[in-house]
């Protein structure tokens, strides 16, 4: 329940920046607002079905999944978290490259979808890398995009809770990762560009920073893995996100909510033993996500007592005080 009042907070939040009411979902209008069940709104998505072993996803199942382009051509995965913010990785973004070069496609199940399939693209009004982020493989490594315009949210266009802070989940937690990247080492995923989904068990910090040391130049006593991110895969390898998957969304299951716990951030090769996936952890970032949403407001708009609610309220909640051949999703 935290989880999805924290995004129906982001939402009401992201709205009252740009000085208008909030857009219900479902086509759903202001006199039965009250009635809106608050966990229906952010990870739950109407579609059903999960597919094994990296196969294809509907139409629907992850509807918070997106498409980060540069210059028309998918260079990253990412989540929509409210109707104008998309959570993804900050090495997704070259520097030297206009902010006109970017844009995101959201409601689509391919990455390359024809016209007459369901699908919304946005200009990206800007976007912000963690300040920690230095390079590749590194701390910090995820971004805020801020779409040019909201989005109406719909059974296609739907955002993904956030976890609340410092609150990763158990080793061996079921989760799911999602993505367009290549479908194995060098093999980029052919048409129609079909949205691939992997369900994958997380690995503890621990377990997997003895993993990556294994036959690594690294002195055991330094870290590889570092304490804000998180693992997921198989020891034995086969199952991995993979090129092209960066910035895509890790989502788990918690308690009939789907909650964003990791960001693709990095990893050896695809599908390795004992080289799983590595991920951003989301929930050592939830507070920085908040702020950096309400510090982004407009100077030349008011922050009312209405909108200073809504920001305390997603901090409370947010903080809880009220064998065989490789099988990879498509991770640059």
């Amino acid at each position: 329940m935290e989880l999805a009042l924290t995004a129906v907070l982001f939402s009401l939040l992201a709205k009252a920046f740009h000085g208008s009411p909030p857009v219900l979902p479902f086509n759903l209008s202001s006199t039965n607002v009250r009635a809106i069940n608050l966990d229906s709104v952010c990870g739950r998505p109407q579609a059903t079905g999960r597919i094994m072993l990296g196969q294809d996803a509907q139409l629907g199942e992850w509807p918070w999944q997106v498409s980060l382009r540069e210059y028309e051509e998918h260079v990253c995965g990412g989540s929509l978290i409210t109707e104008d913010w998309v959570l993804t990785a900050a090495h997704c973004f070259d520097r030297e490259q206009p902010l006109s070069a970017y844009f995101v496609l959201l409601g689509s199940i391919s990455s390359y979808p024809t016209a007459s399939e369901p699908q919304e693209l946005q200009a990206v009004a800007q976007f912000i890398t963690h300040p920690s982020y230095q390079e590749e493989y590194g701390s910090g490594d995820i971004a805020l995009v801020q779409l040019a315009s909201p989005v109406n949210f719909s059974d296609l266009i739907l955002p993904v809770c956030l976890p609340k802070p410092g609150d990763p989940l158990g080793h061996g937690t079921l989760c799911w990762v999602t993505g367009w990247g290549n479908i194995d080492m060098n093999l980029p995923l052919p048409p129609p560009f079909t949205l691939k989904e992997l369900e994958l068990p997380l690995i503890d910090t621990q377990t997997c920073d003895t993993y990556y040391h294994e036959n690594s130049y690294i002195p055991s006593q330094e870290p590889i893995i570092l304490e804000d991110m998180l693992c997921a895969g198989f020891e034995s390898g086969q199952k991995d996100a993979c090129g092209g998957d960066s910035g895509g969304p890790l989502v788990c299951d918690i308690g009939g909510v789907w909650t964003q716990t990791g960001i693709v951030s990095w990893g050896s090769e695809c599908g390795k033993p004992k080289r799983p996936g590595v991920y951003t952890n989301v929930s050592a970032y939830t507070t920085w996500i908040l702020s950096t949403i309400q510090s982004s407001a407009p100077e030349d708009r008011s922050f009312s007592p209405s909108l200073a609610v809504i920001v305390f309220l997603c901090l409370v909640f947010a903080s809880g005080t009220t064998g065989g051949t490789p099988v990879s999703l498509g991770l640059a």
